[in-house]
């Protein structure tokens, strides 16, 4: 008896991994899903929907952008863990997917065991976007002013973990200001509350503070990268005012499930490679003034644990100087 039930399950895997292989072939044959586990508004959601039309071009099927944001990215995150491995399921990540296994011990799912990594699509620079009223046009205005008036300043964040949270962690040891985090479901709610006065501050990308930056708003403090952005010239880096060491970059890229067959993959990452090199994304992504490059799949997965590990060493999960939001 027991024999027979070996055989069956065998027989039930062998299925289903022959069913898979055989989709691979005529993948895809039906809408693509992306997953973004972040609020609309956010640096994900811009970056996935400047491509996301060109992608549908390329792979002749209709592309939907799901935003699924909180949780840390919990949420949208854990929905492509538990998907069907077949392709039609994908999930764009930043560094918080690197952070939340030492920031959240309980994720519900492996990281990064349960996906399959696509590729590396970007990286680039943030701005650190401050509240119009707030006394300070730089960076070192912004030291002065704390030094003469050493009251608690707010930093809005995209979540425990985000990119933008790093930054804020990595600008608070190099200034030694008295930050509180003040963590947001996404970059377009944190924004939001620095361009009504509620926060202080927040790290973003220049996509979400330009609409902003126009209204006169928020101002632009410094930027997070070691050169100075070719959409903002005249605004020093953090590292040119006096942070020699400082740099923060976000990164963005795309996962399937786990156990996602491989030529699936290539077919993915080979549309990405089409998509972003479309000229009509080059412009659209031109504004946040990253470096676009699909890289291969072992790359990006190279780049996942090399972060898992990094951010490790850094990063303990405490609530010390954090708002709960």
């Amino acid at each position: 008896m027991k024999h027979l039930v070996k055989a069956a399950l065998l027989a039930s895997v062998l299925a289903g991994a022959s069913s898979y292989a055989a989709s691979a072939g005529d993948y895809p044959n039906k809408p693509i899903r992306i997953i973004v586990p972040f609020a609309a508004g956010g640096g994900g959601d811009f970056i996935v929907r400047a491509w996301a039309d060109k992608f549908s071009a390329v792979v002749r099927q209709p592309v939907i952008v799901d935003n699924r944001g909180g949780g840390n990215t919990v949420i949208g995150t854990e929905a492509v863990a538990k998907a069907a491995p077949d392709g039609y399921t994908l999930l764009i990540v930043s560094p918080s997917f690197a952070t939340n296994p030492t920031l959240l011990p309980s994720l519900p799912y492996k990281t990064p065991d349960d996906f399959t990594p696509v590729g590396l699509v970007i990286t680039y620079a943030m701005g650190l976007a401050a509240r119009a009223t707030l006394e300070a046009d730089n960076i070192q205005s912004l030291l002065a002013n704390a030094k003469k008036n050493p009251k608690q300043l707010t930093i809005a964040t995209s979540g425990a973990g985000s990119a933008s949270d790093l930054a804020a962690e990595l600008f608070r040891e190099a200034t030694q200001l008295n930050l509180l985090k003040v963590p947001y479901r996404g970059a377009g709610p944190a924004l939001l509350d620095v361009a009504s006065g509620h926060v202080d501050m927040s790290f973003t990308g220049l996509s979400q503070i330009k609409a902003q930056l126009d209204d006169k708003r928020v101002k632009l403090l410094g930027t997070s990268g070691r050169e100075r952005l070719r959409s903002a010239p005249d605004t020093p880096t953090i590292a040119e005012q006096g942070l020699d060491n400082f740099e923060a970059l976000v990164w963005w890229g795309i996962l399937a499930p786990a156990g996602t067959p491989p030529e699936i993959v290539r077919k993915v990452n080979n549309a990405l490679k089409q998509s972003l090199a479309d000229p009509d994304v080059t412009r659209r992504l031109a504004v946040i003034d990253g470096e676009v490059k699909v890289s291969s799949p072992d790359a990006f997965s190279e780049l996942i644990k090399t972060e898992i590990a990094r951010w490790r060493a850094i990063l303990k999960p405490d609530a010390k100087n954090t708002a709960k939001r």
